[in-house]
């Protein structure tokens, strides 16, 4: 990572913690051994297992700089040379970090309001497309409710008959 590339870590985390600075440095544009590095760096940090466990002040400091987020956007993307970060552990050690215990369910809970954010993004697409195909109703005319009313469904006259109509009316022939 380049000067510029610290300057960023310095300013958005402050001199918190080597687990916020970790996370910020996942979120650079990184070589695909920096990525390891960092990737296997968290890990460390974060897994009871290892000799350089953090404890639960680097685990909250983890949540705390939005990790969760970062690293399932790591493990969704194909930003930069993904296919080198695959081969080389990194993708795994992400994976692993994911899955540690006390962290899961924080993933879980990420990857669920990212799904919920596609679909939402889906059902918004589909109600524009039915909407600009005229219908005015995005879920069609055999969902179940009485459409007596809508704009779509009534008889509109056309605009001469109803000029015709009215001159009838007023007595002007």
């Amino acid at each position: 990572v380049d000067a510029r590339g610290m300057d960023v870590v310095a300013q958005k985390m402050g001199e918190n913690s080597e687990v916020a600075k970790l996370v910020a440095l996942l979120e650079l544009s990184q070589t695909p051994d920096e990525r390891h590095a960092t990737a296997k760096g968290l890990l460390g940090l974060l897994d009871e297992k290892s000799d350089t466990y953090g404890g639960d002040s680097a685990v909250e400091d983890f949540l705390g700089a939005g990790g969760p987020s970062v690293v399932r956007y790591r493990l969704d993307s194909m930003d930069g040379d993904w296919m080198t970060e695959a081969r080389n552990g990194t993708t795994d050690a992400l994976d692993t970090l994911a899955r540690l215990p006390g962290l899961q369910a924080t993933f879980d809970k990420v990857t669920q309001i990212k799904e919920d954010q596609v679909a939402r993004a889906v059902q918004t697409a589909k109600n524009a497309h039915a909407h600009s195909h005229g219908d005015g109703h995005g879920h069609g005319h055999d969902c179940g409710h009485d459409h007596a009313g809508d704009a779509a469904t009534e008889t509109v006259k056309p605009a001469l008959t109803v000029a015709a109509t009215n001159q009838e009316g007023d007595g002007a022939s």
